[in-house]
């Protein structure tokens, strides 16, 4: 359900910094919650991936390096308004917005239902490849809660998918 407590902080800390270097010094400490300005730094990250190099370039220069695999974690980022269907023991499921692929999604510390209370919803956040697994950054940005009619059609779309090949629970490392 949640990756390794070990993997989970290195990546949180790369991720971290990254995020913050992109936003920049003066935004990255205007006083808003560490979520809301890293889900701000993924926001300008990702409309102006250069920005990416830059921010290395300037914790290079404060000494702080990124490990490869976060770093290759970042360069995967997809951030969409996926559909959050439910948790099961070994990870979430989510539905991609278009509707033809499905994946078992980990959390980095926590269960996406225990952030947000519940399951069932359309949540934009960002998944990313990780370890050899899906994870999510957890930078929920927007949540649209599913009615029991529409929770049911995406059960439907996930077994269809599941019989498809088209769920993943893995990726290449």
């Amino acid at each position: 359900m949640i990756v390794g407590e070990a993997e989970a902080l290195a990546f949180i800390e790369g991720y971290k910094h990254l995020m913050l270097e992109v936003l920049g010094p003066e935004e990255a400490g205007d006083g808003r919650d560490i979520r809301a300005l890293l889900a701000a730094g993924r926001k300008r990250y990702l409309a102006d991936p250069s920005r990416l190099d830059r921010a290395l370039e300037g914790l290079a220069g404060k000494s702080i390096t990124v490990p490869p695999e976060v770093l290759a974690a970042v360069l995967s980022l997809e951030v969409k308004a996926w559909v959050y269907l439910r948790d099961t023991r070994a990870y979430s499921i989510f539905i991609d917005p278009d509707g033809q692929a499905a994946y078992g999604v980990l959390g980095l510390t926590q269960r996406l239902r225990d952030i947000l209370g519940d399951s069932g919803a359309v949540v934009e956040t960002g998944l990313m490849r990780y370890g050899g697994r899906y994870v999510t950054d957890a930078l929920v940005t927007r949540v649209a809660w599913l009615g029991r009619g529409y929770r049911q059609e995406f059960t439907t779309r996930l077994g269809e998918l599941r019989a498809q090949g088209k769920f993943h629970s893995h990726c290449p490392a």
